[in-house]
């Protein structure tokens, strides 16, 4: 039976006047059916009519919920091992519980003394659980009794029962300081003090070097990790005590690599961790594409904003404004660089829009050709090809004046719909996980 099958059903069971609790009856009967067979997505939709058919969701009417998540989350694992490698698969495993938390699937009322107190206890914790309320939202107590003490007895038993998979527990830890996920790869380059040691030392150098000069050092090269890196020292300075408090859940800039990188082109970004560690990020080219069109639209749009200003500050008509503006905003939208050939045809299309109002042409002529030669400028910058080095230096130079924060940067990075941010919080998240799954390997 398909789902709009029994939402037909039930409806029109209501329609009939059947009794709330054979409508209730069938509601949970089916809920429950779309949950043993972990079909998620009817699941949540079924839920989703609770309000419309004037049900009150009770999900402890569901029964074997956490075994059924668990046997889930071990395939999960399990696919991801012999299918496409295990780190493809983290992510799967986080939106399963976050689906969980959203629909209060581990719902438990009664908490013996000391379970009630470690909860206690794990609440303390203020980096695991911002950590926790980043990725899930607000997280009750039978979440966190869940991910505690069953998600790593659930790992347990998975490895246990495959010795071929059951790797030493250093190489476990050892698993999150490099490997890929979402296309991107990850690897942990040393400890945030460490960092801060070494560019300090580079700073101070070339800061006696430039001394004559007086050159401000808007952006400095160093190698670190056998990379060739490119750091702000304005970014440092501005974060640099917030980075290194305990308390804080950021994850902060602190450079990009020009050189040497993870990835095929050696291009990443250098981000430090709410635990004091220095993670880099890259990917493939595609993720370094997207992030230059994402640049090349942000520069598209700051201009198009300033054009408009200017011509109604020309008493521009409006109408003939908004079809200059509509007819920019389609073809700057082309990738490719537009030849003298190109922008000559879109210039004089612009001149032609102008030329509605004679009058008006000939008596502001030389701001009109102003206009015509900033038009022709900004479509060459926002087209010509844009080097990563570009973008970074342009997020710094908005970091010094304020107007985007450090800890941002991460956010605005991404491959497709997942940024560095969200790798950088699932890190966070699992390497928690693993430390409580040691506890338990250590008791047998």
């Amino acid at each position: 039976m398909s789902f709009d099958d029994i939402i037909k059903i039930i409806k029109s069971k209501i329609n009939i006047g059947s009794e709330r609790e054979e409508i209730e009856h069938y509601f949970y009967r089916n809920l429950t059916r779309f949950f043993l067979r972990k079909e998620f997505e009817e699941f949540r939709q079924l839920i989703d009519y609770s309000v419309e058919f004037d049900i009150y969701l009770d999900i402890k009417k569901i029964p074997k919920r956490h075994e059924i998540i668990s046997k889930r989350l071990t395939e999960i694992i399990e696919e991801g091992i012999t299918g496409f490698g295990f780190p493809t698969f983290l992510g799967d495993q986080i939106e399963l519980l976050r689906f969980c938390n959203n629909y209060n699937v581990f719902d438990k009322d009664d908490f013996l003394k000391e379970e009630r107190e470690f909860i206690a206890e794990i609440r303390q914790d203020k980096l695991l659980i911002a950590n926790l309320r980043d990725l899930f939202g607000n997280v009750s107590n039978s979440f966190i009794y869940y991910l505690y003490k069953v998600m790593p007895r659930t790992l347990y038993n998975f490895f246990a029962r495959r010795s071929q998979y059951f790797m030493d527990l250093t190489q476990i830890s050892l698993f999150f300081n490099g490997y890929s996920t979402y296309g991107l790869r990850v690897m942990k380059l040393g400890d945030l003090t460490f960092f801060l040691e070494q560019f300090d030392k580079i700073l101070e150098s070339l800061k006696k070097t430039e001394e004559k000069s007086n050159k401000e050092l808007k952006l400095i090269k160093f190698i670190y990790y056998n990379r060739t890196i490119l750091v702000s020292p304005d970014n440092i300075a501005k974060n640099r005590e917030f980075m290194l408090r305990k308390d804080n859940y950021n994850y902060y800039n602190l450079s990009m690599v020009l050189l040497g990188g993870l990835g095929p082109q050696g291009h990443g970004f250098i981000y430090s961790t709410p635990t004091g560690e220095v993670i880099e990020i890259c990917s493939d080219i595609k993720e370094n594409d997207a992030i230059i069109v994402k640049y090349k639209q942000f520069l598209k749009e700051q201009f198009l904003v300033k054009l408009k200003k200017e011509m109604a500050s020309m008493l521009i008509n409006t109408r003939v404004i908004e079809k200059i503006i509509g007819y920019l905003t389609e073809v700057i939208e082309q990738r490719e660089l537009i030849d003298y050939s190109k922008k000559e045809a879109i210039i004089h299309k612009i001149l032609n829009y102008l030329k509605v109002d004679p009058k008006f042409l000939d008596k502001h002529q030389p701001e009109i050709m102003e206009l015509l030669s900033k038009i022709s400028n900004a479509i060459t910058l926002i087209l010509r090809k844009i080097k990563m080095e570009d973008q970074f230096k342009t997020r710094m130079d908005l970091i010094q004046k304020d107007k985007l924060k450090s800890e941002d940067i991460a956010k605005l990075t991404s491959l497709q719909d997942k940024s560095h941010y969200d790798v950088l919080r699932e890190r966070f998240f699992f390497q928690n996980v693993l430390k409580w799954f040691n506890k338990l390997v250590n008791l047998h």
